[in-house]
């Protein structure tokens, strides 16, 4: 690959970065935390990796359908209500199915930053 080429797919990867952003309805935040997700009567330990006050980013070697009802303990003191929204490898999106107040409020000092 030369590096006019490079150059042209990093310029089109931060184009994509942006205008992701922008329809982003949320503000995210990365971070490293703890996190279980429960579907059904089963509970997987996992890691969240980004944050907003619609949902969430995490990783678990367990592809799950979009759509599938869950929820997700935070931190080891959060508990919210959840639906998968994609999955992409280990990776999965989840969008929170309580109310953006019902959110904010559950996280706390935790939620700064994101509106």
């Amino acid at each position: 690959m030369s590096v006019s080429s490079a150059k042209k797919d990093a310029e089109k990867v931060s184009s994509i970065r942006q205008g992701l952003k922008c329809m982003r309805a949320h503000k995210r935040r990365t971070v490293v935390w703890p996190a279980v997700l429960y579907v059904g009567e089963f509970e997987f330990r996992s890691t969240l990796y980004d944050i907003s006050l619609g949902g969430l980013r995490l990783k678990l070697p367990l592809p799950l359908i979009s759509g599938t009802e869950s929820s997700v303990k935070i931190r080891n003191q959060i508990t919210l209500n959840t639906r998968v929204v994609w999955c992409a490898g280990e990776f999965m999106g989840l969008k929170f199915s309580d109310p953006i107040d019902v959110v904010r409020k559950a996280l706390g000092d935790l939620s700064a930053g994101l509106t």
